[in-house]
């Protein structure tokens, strides 16, 4: 991720934004992932950790104009 990500025990900041399909993940305002055709539309919205104890802190959703 080039470094996106700050050192152990310091909190991260990830965005996920879902434009019509077209999906942009951002780490500490760094563009690190990105998709197109982002399927489906509605639903529940899943976290998970890849094998890794995980602390989440602030979540917000925005509806995006």
């Amino acid at each position: 991720m080039n470094e996106a990500e700050k050192p152990h025990r310091e909190w991260n900041v990830v965005e996920l934004v879902n434009q019509n399909g077209h999906v942009k993940q951002y780490v500490n305002g760094k563009l690190v992932n990105e998709g197109t055709d982002a399927f489906p539309s509605s639903g529940k919205i899943l976290f998970q950790s890849e094998g890794a104890e995980v602390f989440f802190r602030n979540m917000k959703l925005y509806l995006l104009k």
